[in-house]
């Protein structure tokens, strides 16, 4: 039996388990992943996160981040932010690089409850979504009923984001998964319904790729907003409220930058 150390936490009830891998030396496997990440048999979490030894200079840690199916995720705003939240409780430092999948990923410290993510430059092209075919990301041919044509956007993982009105009544889990299956998304994508409330406010519900639908998400949030400014609904400093608080996100120089809380939910081990 092999005794494994982690660290269960949430931004605003996106939930993750983190395993620090520099100090220990786990085997990730599919079926750890599923054990851990099972809400009934396992610490329960949206994804599983390792921190990991920097690979270069430009950064103080790697990280991974894996989906309850086992499927690696390039990038996780929330998650990004819990680990950040851990690295500077372990330092003096007000910011700090993260490597990911997505590229590197600049945090900082607002306070002691509030950090702020920037996730990187956000993209339309088709290319980089990616793609199976070259489509309008503005007006994707796929349709949810009476919500506007998606708009595919990448924030270092795909999303398509709708916008329409009276997002509580669409039954996310039943257009999910056609969704983010779609042929068009040759990686799966997320999928988030926006109902804009004013120029600076949106409200939001999301399915995550790998994960089904989820409290929060915050490379979503950025998608909506970013979206939602070439569409010419919202401005900057957009609040994007979730079902367990708010996320706020501006996008200076195509780059995409995210804050809100991280929050430690308690330390566990499990033996397998």
């Amino acid at each position: 039996m092999q005794k494994i150390e982690f660290i269960k936490m949430h931004g605003l009830g996106n939930d993750f388990v983190i395993i620090d891998q520099r100090v220990h030396n786990i085997n990730i496997t599919k079926d750890l992943i599923n054990k851990l990440s099972d809400r009934k048999t396992g610490a329960g979490c949206d994804q599983l996160i390792t921190i990991n030894p920097s690979k270069n200079e430009s950064a103080e840690v790697q990280i991974e981040i894996f989906n309850p199916s086992g499927d690696k995720a390039e990038a996780c705003g929330n998650g990004t932010r819990c680990v950040a939240k851990l690295l500077f409780q372990e330092s003096n430092k007000e910011q700090i690089n993260i490597n990911s999948d997505a590229g590197l990923l600049k945090a900082k410290k607002i306070n002691d409850s509030s950090i702020s993510v920037n996730l990187g430059k956000v993209s339309t092209n088709w290319q980089k979504i990616p793609l199976s075919q070259k489509v309008d990301t503005l007006n994707m041919p796929i349709e949810i009923n009476g919500f506007e044509n998606g708009i595919a956007v990448n924030v270092g993982n795909p999303h398509i984001v709708f916008f329409g009105k009276d997002i509580d009544r669409v039954k996310l889990n039943e257009i999910g998964p056609n969704i983010e299956n779609n042929n068009l998304f040759p990686n799966k994508t997320n999928l988030e319904i926006v109902e804009i409330i004013n120029e600076q406010k949106i409200k939001m519900r999301v399915w995550e790729r790998g994960a089904g639908i989820t409290l929060a998400c915050g490379s979503g949030a950025c998608a909506a907003v970013y979206a939602g400014q070439i569409k010419k609904y919202l401005h900057n400093n957009v609040e994007v409220l979730l079902e367990r608080g708010s996320l706020f996100v501006n996008i200076e120089k195509e780059e995409a930058i995210m804050t809100g809380p991280a929050e430690i939910s308690f330390y566990g081990n499990v033996e397998i």
